[in-house]
């Protein structure tokens, strides 16, 4: 039930952003962690294959993420800005006021510049923020991609090595609200610290393996210690996305781990849990756009709880459907050229 569970994952992360839901925990950043979680997981399954059957394992995964993500990233992109340029910016929805111009597009357009958006590593423009505003994670997910490769040439001594790099700069992070070294941007935003996540999910796709099994063990032992121990002693709630962050990394393994031993067994529930798997990306990338065009539209602002929050989950899941659709004219075409036969059925 994968798909079911990164779909309520994408709506989590959609009514975090709709303002005045009343959440005192922003379960949307819970959500994100659980993504980077799952993230990790699928992706060393994912290059794990293409090592395995692909005599180019490295560009052929990068090709496969390039033809999953960015057409209707790229869409969602364009889409806000030429909204934008005709409706004019917004006056209620966070981000969806910039002015569109060709660096702003081009850098948008990228994605990786748009995990620079926070000091003190901030690309000047991609200020004040991307056009896609959620783009940031996607940006982190996609530097991890990019550093898959060489963790998958590091011997045990050096996943060890670099698990303690990233958890030692997530977890010092975790104790400064604000300056440039934060638990929000070093803790939650910057691959610096949130690469911890990613080898979490990796560890554990790797579980049949006795010390990789141990680490996911360990990992997890270190984010609860941290969550029922460490933070109330020293206050660390206090600092920005503490208790979410360290909330979502205690619930990741646990979830994911239900959602994948859970396969439905009727047809129909295959077809849901498939759709509404394929439905959680372009939920999670156009939600913003969805906000600003109930603003300028439909005239609903997030003032409006008892009718803006069902016509902004309505009017998204109709833009994603259509997202989707599109996405399937390179679905086959992403699959077939993979060139292996154990691969075709395979949409992650």
């Amino acid at each position: 039930m994968l798909g079911i569970t990164r779909f309520v994952l994408a709506l989590l992360v959609l009514l975090s952003h709709a303002n005045g839901t009343g959440f005192k925990l922003n379960l949307g950043v819970v959500a994100v962690i659980i993504f980077y979680f799952a993230s990790g997981y699928l992706m060393q399954r994912s290059y794990g294959r293409f090592v395995k059957h692909s005599s180019t394992p490295i560009k052929d995964f990068y090709l496969d993420r390039l033809l999953k993500l960015f057409p209707q990233y790229s869409v969602v992109v364009l889409a806000s800005f030429a909204a934008i340029a005709y409706f004019g910016p917004s006056q209620h929805v966070l981000f969806m006021s910039q002015e569109p111009s060709l660096e702003k597009v081009l850098l948008n357009l990228v994605l990786l510049p748009a995990n620079y958006v926070f000091p003190p590593l901030s690309i000047e423009g991609m200020l004040p923020h991307p056009i896609v505003p959620p783009a940031w994670s996607l940006a982190a997910e996609f530097h991890f991609y990019l550093l898959l490769p060489f963790v998958f040439l590091l011997p045990r001594k050096g996943i060890l090595i670099l698990l303690g790099i990233t958890a030692g700069t997530q977890v010092g992070a975790l104790f400064f609200a604000d300056g440039n070294f934060n638990s929000d941007n070093f803790g939650y935003r910057f691959i610096f610290g949130v690469m911890t996540f990613f080898l979490f999910g990796y560890s554990h796709a790797r579980s049949e393996e006795y010390f990789y099994k141990q680490l996911t063990r360990i990992i997890w032992v270190g984010y609860a210690v941290l969550l029922l121990v460490i933070a109330p002693a020293f206050q660390l709630f206090d600092n920005p996305h503490v208790m979410e962050l360290l909330l979502g990394a205690v619930l990741a393994w646990p979830i994911i781990s239900a959602a994948l031993n859970s396969k439905p067994q009727e047809q129909w529930l295959k077809a849901v849990d498939n759709i509404l798997g394929r439905l959680a990306y372009p939920i999670f990338i156009s939600h913003y756009l969805v906000f600003y065009l109930c603003e300028k539209i439909l005239g609903l602002t997030s003032t409006e709880q008892g009718v803006y929050i069902p016509a902004a989950i309505m009017l998204c899941l109709f833009l994603s459907y259509a997202l989707m659709r599109l996405q399937d004219m390179f679905e086959t075409y992403r699959l077939q050229r993979r060139g292996f036969a154990s691969m075709v059925k395979t949409a992650n």
